[in-house]
């Protein structure tokens, strides 16, 4: 994979929108300030060489989904190319009436886009769980099993999820590196579940 050069000022452009759509956000059960979490997504897009659009796209890619900002805004200020993208990760998590989406089907259309979407969608979405599974690692490795609490589903829906996701992503990417690593990332994750203390 060819590695790019970025502009810092785009780069820090995207950041500071990021910054500002996801302000007073916390990672899941914890006082970690949210945009950790895209700049890590962003980081690994680039640490895998992928292309400036991406990589913005990584910084970006919960903005539609978490906060107030429409894809129109996201669009007049990044263009339709990253918005495409972004949109692509993008979980409905409201119906047409405002009310919650079951997380069963949230989490089995995100497997079955990510099995048919275009690979820069594919890619992100493969950073995005590569980052997650991370912090469940160390999460585990830290408070043991507890940590499943802190979802709306527990330790085996999790996990199965990951599994489902990781192995779709593989056939789509095949023996791209950020796949393998995703991959290995969920056998490390389910080996460390199963021998966590409660």
């Amino acid at each position: 994979m060819n590695s790019h050069r970025y502009d810092p000022r785009r780069y820090q452009e995207a950041l500071e929108f990021a910054l500002r759509a996801h302000e007073g956000q916390f990672r899941k059960g914890s006082d970690i300030p949210y945009i950790t979490h895209p700049v890590a997504v962003s980081a690994i897009l680039a640490q895998y060489g992928y292309e400036e659009d991406l990589v913005i796209a990584g910084l970006l890619h919960d903005v539609l989904e978490d906060t107030v900002v429409t894809a129109i805004e996201l669009e007049k200020k990044f263009g339709e190319d990253i918005t495409s993208v972004v949109r692509g990760v993008t979980e409905e998590k409201t119906d047409a009436r405002g009310f919650p989406r079951p997380w069963e089907i949230r989490k089995e259309e995100a497997v079955w886009h990510a099995g048919l979407a275009e690979e820069p969608v594919v890619a992100l979405k493969a950073a995005d769980a590569l980052h997650n599974v991370y912090c469940l690692i160390r999460d585990l490795r830290v408070a043991g099993n507890s940590i499943w609490t802190r979802f709306k589903r527990g330790k085996e829906q999790q996990l199965a999820y990951y599994r489902r996701l990781s192995s779709v992503i593989r056939e789509r990417l095949m023996d791209n590196l950020l796949a393998l690593e995703l991959c290995e990332a969920v056998n490390i994750l389910e080996k460390l579940a199963s021998e966590s203390r409660d």
